[in-house]
């Protein structure tokens, strides 16, 4: 049975390399009925969970609602080295308000620890992402060790 993993978060988080860093193969990401077409960056699935990315800007347009209730998990992350900003507590009040019932789990990017400023949201999972390597000087993958306790999770989720 399929899951969809919405990944969303402020511009500048680390969306795209927590996408990226997902292992692989990744198998053909199914695109859910009722929605409108939009293009998706490293979308894909992996023993069902289907991965997809939406910017902040466009989890928070109109248009776009759908794809956010469709999601059966939302992840979103954020700049982990920093406290919640403006732009991350917008999205998430969005989500809360638009979503309430779908679980949420918070990934901090770009750190090994939870900083006291992240203590409001505890009442949902946080998980930690630092760096693995960098590939080149605008691209960098997270940590194996990190991205593997998240699928983790989310496989015991669902199971």
């Amino acid at each position: 049975m399929r899951k969809y993993v919405m990944v969303t978060g402020p511009m500048g988080a680390g969306k795209s390399t927590f996408m990226r860093s997902l292992p692989k193969p990744w198998n053909d990401f199914t695109i859910p009925k009722n929605v409108p077409d939009m293009l998706l960056d490293y979308a894909c699935n992996l023993k069902n969970l289907m991965f997809y990315e939406i910017d902040a800007p466009t989890a928070t347009g109109k248009v776009w609602i759908n794809w956010l209730k469709v999601a059966d998990i939302q992840v979103v992350v954020a700049n982990g080295k920093e406290k919640p900003d403006t732009n991350f507590i917008e999205l998430w009040d969005y989500l809360e308000k638009n979503t309430p019932n779908i679980k949420k789990i918070i990934i901090l990017n770009r750190t090994k620890k939870i900083s006291e400023q992240w203590s409001t949201y505890n009442d949902n999972e946080i998980f930690c992402i630092g760096i693995g390597k960098i590939i080149n000087e605008e691209t960098a993958l997270a940590s194996k060790n990190d991205i593997r306790a998240v699928l983790d999770y989310l496989n015991s989720s669902y199971e």
